[in-house]
């Protein structure tokens, strides 16, 4: 993302007992912003008219039954099983509170982002849970992109320089080391 990364780039770190700090340039947030607003908004495009039953809307049990058509949001909304009935009774259980559960980490994302023009930012515990959640969620969104199931890293590490796939790959990979950063920095014990 940044041209020197030893200097820009030191992802999270612990801050105090609970608390997780990063600071991000610029143009890092505005990369961060515009993927975690694409991922709210593909979450959002399949809404959910409810049944007439007012104890299915109430409890969250959703009319779609089918797999999404978008194979970014199939990805981050799969089958749970391969039998088709299966999977299509379970989706109709867990779809909704599972894209509510998706969006709320993302906008709890994009509010840290947004509400911080230096860039940085500190977050609490389970701040630091929808973080990664969110930062997954981009993953697999821009995983799909690259095919990353088909392709090799080796493949995609030499992405021609003109390739608009290669900016698709840093990113990824910048959000892995960030994701990578934030896990450790739950982990240090070192207060």
């Amino acid at each position: 993302m940044s041209e020197n990364k030893e200097e820009q780039q030191s992802g999270f770190k612990r801050h105090g007992n609970n608390d997780y700090v990063a600071q991000f340039s610029p143009e890092e947030s505005e990369v961060l912003v515009n993927l975690v607003e694409q991922i709210i908004e593909l979450l959002g495009e399949r809404t959910d008219n409810h049944s007439d039953d007012p104890l299915a809307a109430m409890v969250g049990i959703t009319s779609h039954d089918s797999p999404p058509d978008d194979d970014v949001l199939l990805r981050l909304l799969p089958n749970a099983y391969a039998d088709q009935v299966d999977a299509s009774e379970f989706r109709r259980y867990t779809e909704l509170t599972l894209r509510a559960k998706k969006s709320a980490h993302a906008m709890s994302m994009r509010i840290d982002l947004k509400s911080s023009p230096d860039g940085f930012i500190e977050v609490d515990h389970d701040g630091a849970n929808a973080w990664l959640g969110a930062m997954n969620d981009i993953r697999l969104a821009l995983g799909v992109r690259l095919k990353v199931q088909e392709n090799s890293y080796e493949e995609l590490e030499i992405l021609a320089p003109d390739d608009p796939m290669r900016g698709v790959y840093a990113v990824y990979s910048w959000l892995g080391w960030l994701q990578e950063s934030l896990i450790q920095a739950l982990m240090d014990e070192n207060l």
